[in-house]
């Protein structure tokens, strides 16, 4: 199950829809004034200065025997 966040071109309204699997054209519509113009807005995981906000996984460990590490 995925959450989708849109903003309806028309109305403004911003709202979420919860589908099983990928976001179709038919899935979008606004629940305000059933327009099927309809954007989804994107966000991103990372704060100001592209810090990582979030927690746990990822680190910075290079393979052994790495140049890197």
């Amino acid at each position: 199950m995925a959450i989708y966040d849109l903003k309806c071109d028309d109305c403004g309204h911003d709202f979420e829809i919860f589908v099983t699997g990928f976001l179709t054209e038919a899935d979008k519509q606004c629940p305000q004034c059933e327009s099927r113009k309809v954007s989804q807005k994107f966000y991103s995981s990372f704060g100001i200065g592209g810090s990582y906000s979030g927690s746990g996984g990822g680190g910075g460990c290079a393979p052994s025997g790495s140049p890197f590490g």
